[in-house]
C-alpha cells in the first residue's frame, strides 16, 4: 500500500544512472579533423591531454550561474512560505480524514474525497520538490535534511489517511464497485487510480496490518537514506563527479587508473557497511512481498506497472544469449587502443578522437535543437521553454549532488539537474533528461492529474528515444569518416550502457534477492564474487576483472529503488525502435504516445504505439542495431 501510494503523491524524480563512474557509462551518472582519414587514439600515442584536464579541474571557466541555475521561487518565494504551506497542508489533511468510514457511502462521497486527495497530492508534490531541489544543490546543508524530515513526517501521516480510504475502496463488493465505476465522470477522472487499488486487492492486509506497514515507511527507507548520506556527504575522494568523468574520458592511462582507484577505494574501505545496507534493502523487500502474499520480491515490484515477470526474465535471457556482440565491441576497443587487457578505466576513453571535446552549453543546446528537430514544432517549443525559463541546473559544483535527473511538478514545470562538462556525453545526458521533461509536460497538458504521472517504465522510453535520435541524426549528417566513427562509438556506448550494462545490473539484483529468499548467506565477499562473475560473462575474455572492480555493485544507488534498472534496458529497446520510426514516418504516433501520460498500463500504451515489449523483438532489433554499428565502425577503422 505505502509503496504504491508514495509513487502517486510524490513528484516524479527520474535519476539517470547516478551510480556509475561517468556520463559515458550512465549518461552523466545516470545515467550518454584535418583530413578525411580516421585518427585513432591508442595507448602509446595519446597526444597527452594531461594539461587540458588539469585546466578543467583546477581552473574551471568562468560561468554565469544566474543563467544556468533553477529559479525555485516559482515554487515558493521563501523558506518561510514553504514552512507555512507545510503547516497548512497538515491542517488540510484533516478534511480528507473526515471521509474515513464514509468514502464509499455514495458516488458523491467518493468524488468529493478524491477531489480533496488530488489537491493534497499537488500540494505535497510542490512541498517535496522545493525541499528536494534545494537539498541537491546544497548537499552539505543540514537545513534541507531537516526540511526533508519534516515533509517525510507529514507525508507519513497523510499516507496513513490514504491507506484507510483505499482499504475501504478495496472492501467494496464487486457489484458495488461496478456501480460506482459505471459513473462516466468518476471513470474518466479516477478510473486508472481505482483500478490500481482493486487490481492489488488480494495483496492488501487487514486494517491494523496496513496501518502498521504504513508507519514503517520511514524505517524501511533507512538503507537508501543512509547510502545517500555516505555517497553525498561521507565519501571522500580527490575529484568531484564531473572531474572524475573528465579524467576517465580524457586522461592518459595512468591518470585514469589513479582516478578509478581513488574512487573505488572509497567504497572498498566501507564495503562491509555498504553490503549490510544492500542486504538490508533486500530483506525489507522480502518482508513486504512475503507479508503481502506475492510470489517473490521481483513479482511485487513489477506489479505496479502491470509487467509480467516473464518480461524481466526474457530480457536477461535474450541479452545474455547475445553477449558475443558486446565481447566483439570490447575486443575492438582493445585493438584500437593497443591494450593487452581492457580494464574498467579503459571503457570510457574515446577509441576515436572526439570531433569536438569542448561543447559549450550554448552549443550543446544547438545540437539538441537540431537532433530533436524531427519531433516537430510542439516538441521544439518545450525545449525552448526548458532552456530559457530556468528549468535546468546545469553545472557541477562541490555543493551539488552527482548524476542527473528530472523532477516534475504538476502545477509548475519539470526541473532538470545535470552536471554538464562540455562533452558529447553531457549533451546526450541533457537530451535524455529533456525527454523526461517533455513527457511530463505533454502528459500534464493533455491528461487530468491522476492520469498525468507516467510510469518510470515508459519514462525511460521517452528519454532514450531522444538519445537514439541524437546519434541517428549526428551519424547521418557526419561530414567525414572521422565524425561518423566518433558518433558511432557514442551510439554504441548508449546501447552498451542501457541495454547490456543495465541488464547485467538487473541480473545481479534478481540473483541476490533469490539467494536471500532461499536463506543463503549474502555478505560483501559473496556480492563481490557475483559482480565479478557477471563482469566476465557480459564483457568477455578481453576484459580484466581486477579485485577492485568487483566492488562496483556498491556504487549503484538505483539498487535502493528495487528492480528499477531493467526499465533502462527495456526503455532503450523501445527508444531505438521509436527513433527509427520517427525518422521514417514522422513524429505524430510518438507525440500521441507521450500525450497519453498514464491513462493506461505501460505495456498497453507502448503496444498501441507499435512497440510490443511483451515480445523480445524490440530487444533483438536493438542488438542487431548494435551489431551493425560495430561492423560499420570496423569498416571505417580498416580504411
Amino acid at each position: 500500500m505505502g509503496k504504491k501510494l508514495y509513487k502517486v503523491i510524490i513528484p516524479l524524480c527520474i535519476s539517470v544512472f547516478c551510480t556509475t563512474a561517468i556520463s559515458k557509462e550512465c549518461y552523466s551518472q545516470c545515467i550518454t579533423t584535418k583530413n578525411n582519414t580516421i585518427s585513432i587514439v591508442n595507448n602509446e600515442d595519446n597526444e597527452n591531454p594531461k594539461k587540458e584536464i588539469k585546466k578543467e579541474i583546477n581552473k574551471a571557466p568562468k560561468i554565469d550561474y544566474s543563467k544556468t541555475c533553477w529559479k525555485l521561487q516559482s515554487l515558493y518565494s521563501s523558506e518561510k512560505e514553504w514552512k507555512e504551506e507545510l503547516k497548512q497542508f497538515t491542517k488540510d489533511t484533516k478534511e480528507l480524514e473526515n471521509y474515513i468510514g464514509k468514502v464509499t457511502k455514495s458516488k458523491t462521497h467518493l468524488s468529493f474525497a478524491l477531489n480533496i486527495k488530488e489537491k493534497l497530492d499537488r500540494k505535497i508534490n510542490k512541498l517535496y520538490a522545493y525541499s528536494k531541489l534545494n537539498q541537491d544543490i546544497n548537499k552539505n546543508s543540514y537545513k534541507y535534511l531537516d526540511m526533508n524530515e519534516s515533509i517525510n513526517k507529514a507525508n507519513m501521516d497523510y499516507m496513513d489517511i490514504c491507506s484507510h480510504l483505499e482499504l475501504e475502496i478495496l472492501k467494496l463488493s464487486d457489484k458495488k464497485y461496478e456501480q460506482i465505476i459505471s459513473n462516466k465522470k468518476i471513470s474518466k477522472k479516477y478510473g486508472m487510480y481505482l483500478a490500481e487499488i482493486r487490481r492489488s486487492k488480494k495483496h492488501y492486509l487487514d486494517e491494523k496490518s496496513e496501518d502498521l506497514i504504513a508507519r514503517t515507511s520511514t524505517i524501511a527507507s533507512l538503507p537508501g537514506q543512509t547510502y545517500e548520506l555516505f555517497r553525498n556527504m561521507d565519501k571522500k575522494t580527490n575529484l568531484n563527479p564531473s572531474q572524475y568523468a573528465t579524467v576517465l574520458e580524457y586522461g592518459d592511462r595512468n591518470e585514469r587508473k589513479s582516478a578509478y582507484q581513488n574512487e573505488f577505494i572509497a567504497y572498498n574501505d566501507n564495503i562491509n557497511t555498504l553490503s549490510g545496507l544492500l542486504v538490508g534493502q533486500v530483506k525489507k523487500n522480502i518482508f513486504y512481498s512475503t507479508e503481502r502474499g506475492y510470489k517473490s520480491s521481483l513479482d511485487m515490484n513489477l506489479q505496479s506497472d502491470d509487467i509480467d515477470v516473464k518480461v524481466y526474465d526474457e530480457l536477461i535471457e535474450t541479452v545474455t544469449k547475445n553477449t558475443s556482440s558486446l565481447h566483439k565491441y570490447v575486443s575492438l576497443r582493445k585493438k584500437i587502443l593497443g591494450l593487452d587487457k581492457v580494464y574498467y578505466y579503459d571503457m570510457f576513453v574515446p577509441i576515436v578522437k572526439p570531433v569536438d571535446d569542448d561543447i559549450t552549453y550554448d552549443k550543446g543546446q544547438g545540437i539538441i535543437y537540431s537532433a530533436l528537430g524531427p519531433l516537430g514544432k510542439e516538441y521544439g517549443d518545450i525545449l525552448y521553454k526548458a532552456f530559457n525559463e530556468k528549468w535546468i541546473d546545469v553545472y557541477s559544483n562541490d555543493n551539488k549532488v552527482s548524476g542527473a535527473y528530472c523532477l516534475s511538478v504538476y502545477d509548475d514545470h519539470p526541473y532538470i539537474l545535470t552536471n554538464y562538462n562540455n562533452t558529447l556525453s553531457s549533451v546526450s545526458t541533457l537530451a535524455h533528461e529533456l525527454g523526461h521533461a517533455a513527457y511530463e509536460y505533454l502528459s500534464a497538458k493533455n491528461q487530468n492529474y491522476f492520469n498525468s504521472n507516467p510510469s518510470i517504465f515508459t519514462h525511460e522510453v521517452a528519454s532514450t528515444t531522444n538519445e537514439a535520435l541524437l546519434y541517428e541524426v549526428l551519424i547521418k549528417n557526419a561530414s567525414n569518416d572521422k565524425e561518423k566513427a566518433y558518433y558511432i562509438t557514442q551510439y554504441l556506448d548508449l546501447i552498451k550502457d542501457t541495454l547490456y550494462v543495465q541488464t547485467m545490473y538487473a541480473e545481479f539484483e534478481k540473483t541476490i534477492h533469490e539467494m536471500v529468499e532461499s536463506d543463503k548467506s549474502v555478505n560483501a565477499l559473496v556480492l563481490d564474487d557475483i559482480w565479478g562473475g557477471l563482469l566476465k560473462k557480459y564483457y568477455g575474455g578481453n576484459y580484466e576483472v581486477d579485485q577492485l572492480s568487483k566492488v562496483g555493485w556498491s556504487r549503484i544507488p538505483h539498487f535502493y529503488n528495487s528492480f528499477y534498472v531493467y526499465k533502462y534496458a527495456t526503455g532503450c529497446s523501445a527508444g531505438v525502435s521509436f527513433a527509427q520510426d520517427i525518422l521514417k514516418n514522422g513524429p505524430d504516433n510518438y507525440i500521441h504516445f507521450l500525450k497519453r501520460g498514464s491513462s493506461d498500463y505501460p505495456a498497453n500504451l507502448l503496444k498501441d504505439a507499435g512497440v510490443n515489449l511483451t515480445t523480445t523483438k524490440p530487444i533483438e532489433n536493438t542488438i542487431k542495431k548494435f551489431d551493425s554499428l560495430v561492423k560499420e565502425l570496423e569498416n571505417i577503422v580498416a580504411k
